[in-house]
């Protein structure tokens, strides 16, 4: 009785690869700590354009700033209906003017900044779910926080007179940074989401405007962004649209 339920269910087993396509592979399940069963998506890369506000030695004013829109490109993966990895390689175009009128400072740096970050969304994902707890979330809402690298390189001038980098400065230089911030996704289409993303970068370096030993060395500079981004996939999910955790 046994040999012929064992090969009953070997028969049903190969019976079912045979009808399967060729290279088709069975979607690999995650649980969550509750063991509900979800799937993670495939990697999305993004493209978009970012706004950076300064906030250093010159001033803390969004009214000295002069906003120029950089360039962002970058890659998530969802791992979790609440976690998502983001590395994104942005440019970024820093400019502004003294608080003081009577000082006469004025700065613009070109920056890269290489970052990676952890995005929790607020309420999971349900969209990433399996069985049925499923549900289509067009709208998802996060907070942020991770890492970052970034090459800067100030030009400093007063009274519209260019000035050369304080002694023992040379650029271009680099630091590190900590983001922290949120942001919200809109999703489009199975493929397609547009993601709205500020962050605040506390960083190690007092030099993004070359205004140190000038003002005040005891603090570091830093900077905010604002990102709008178009995040794409060109793969679906195993079996399910594709879901989009950002």
């Amino acid at each position: 009785m046994r040999l012929l339920l064992l090969s009953t269910l070997l028969s049903l087993s190969l019976s079912a690869a045979a009808a399967r396509p060729p290279g088709y592979h069975p979607p690999r399940r995650y649980f969550t700590a509750s063991n509900q069963p979800y799937y993670r998506p495939p990697v999305r890369v993004n493209a978009g354009v970012n706004l950076a506000y300064y906030n250093g030695d010159l001033t803390n004013r969004l009214s000295d700033n002069t906003l120029k829109m950089g360039l962002n490109l970058g890659l998530a993966r969802e791992l979790s209906p609440h976690l998502t990895f983001a590395l994104d390689l942005s440019y970024l175009h820093l400019a502004a003017k003294d608080y003081y009128p009577s000082r006469g400072y004025r700065f613009t740096d070109d920056a890269g900044v290489l970052t990676a970050l952890l995005r929790y969304n607020i309420i999971g994902d349900k969209q990433m779910l399996i069985g049925p707890s499923h549900k289509e979330m067009p709208l998802l809402v996060f907070v942020s926080g991770g890492g970052a690298a970034l090459l800067y390189k100030p030009s400093l001038s007063r009274f519209d007179a260019a000035l050369p980098p304080e002694p023992g400065n040379s650029y271009p230089a680099a630091a590190l940074a900590l983001p922290v911030g949120g942001g919200l996704t809109l999703r489009a289409s199975p493929y397609l989401a547009f993601t709205a993303e500020a962050l605040y970068y506390f960083t190690t370096t007092d030099l993004l405007d070359d205004v140190s030993q000038r003002g005040n060395p005891g603090q570091p500079d830093g900077f905010a962004t604002v990102t709008l981004k178009a995040e794409f996939s060109f793969k679906k999910g195993a079996g399910k649209v594709l879901v989009h955790n950002d």
